[in-house]
Formats: C-alpha cells, structure tokens, sequence
C-alpha cells in the first residue's frame, strides 16, 4: 500500500470500512425480528433528579380584617281589609197578567127565555219593577 497514491489508498480504506460494518447491520436486524415476536417487558427504573426551585414571596403592606356586620331592617306591611260595598241593581221584570172578566145581564121579558151572554175577556199587562240590593266586596288596593 505504499507504492499506491493517495486517492486509491483513501478509498481501499473506505471500502474495508464499509465491508467491515455489514455484519454488525446483518446482526442489528437478527435481533430485531426476534425481539418483535417476544412480550414486552419494562424495567421500572428509579431516577433521582435533584432539583431546585426558586420561589419569590411578596409581603403585601396593607392587611384586610374580615368585618361581619349585620343590619336587621323591619320593614311593615300593609294588612288588607274587608270593605262591604252595596250596589243597587234594578231589574225590570214584565209580568203579563191575563184578567177575564164575566158578565151576566138578566133580563125582564114577559116570556121566560134563558139567554146567555157570552163572557167577555179583557187581557191587560202589568209591568212591576223590582229592586235587588246585592252586597259585593272589593278589596282594598294597596
């Protein structure tokens, strides 16, 4: 190798290296198809990992005092009242009142003979008006 310039020998080096690592890749892959059929299992593992944290407390200069007050407001309420109202109604109710009235005359004749006079009937209407006192009661509005 020597005798060779430097280009040939730069690649004869190149062409070792790459022949030289085709195994481990054949041996790469040989692994991984075994592993693939076979369960997984996971290896818990414990890490400790120290840790530091910086924390910034701002001491406020004015301090609240809760107060609890409490107000008692009575507040009154009208109480309703019953007002009795009378409303007056007037109601005209016809009344027809048939009259009949007979009359019977007799009647001097040297000859006894019955006669008979007809009834008369006189039909009159009387109209009587009525009036109802109805007692309502309206509340009072407030």
């Amino acid at each position: 190798m020597k005798g060779l310039s430097k280009t040939k020998r730069l690649r004869y080096i190149l062409i070792a290296a790459t022949l030289a690592t085709i195994p481990c890749y054949c041996l790469g892959l040989v692994i991984l198809r075994t592993r693939r059929n076979q369960g997984v299992e996971l290896t818990p593992t414990i890490t400790q990992t120290p840790s530091r944290t910086a924390t910034i407390t701002l001491t406020p200069y004015v301090t609240l005092t809760p107060t609890q007050t409490m107000t008692v407001t009575m507040t009154g309420t009208d109480v309703p009242t019953e007002t009795p109202t009378s409303t007056a109604t007037f109601t005209l109710t016809p009344t027809e009142t048939p009259t009949g009235t007979g009359t019977s005359t007799p009647t001097a004749s040297p000859t006894p003979t019955d006669t008979m006079v007809p009834p008369t009937v006189t039909a009159s209407s009387t109209w009587t008006a009525t009036v109802t006192l109805t007692e309502t009661s309206e509340p009072e509005t407030p």
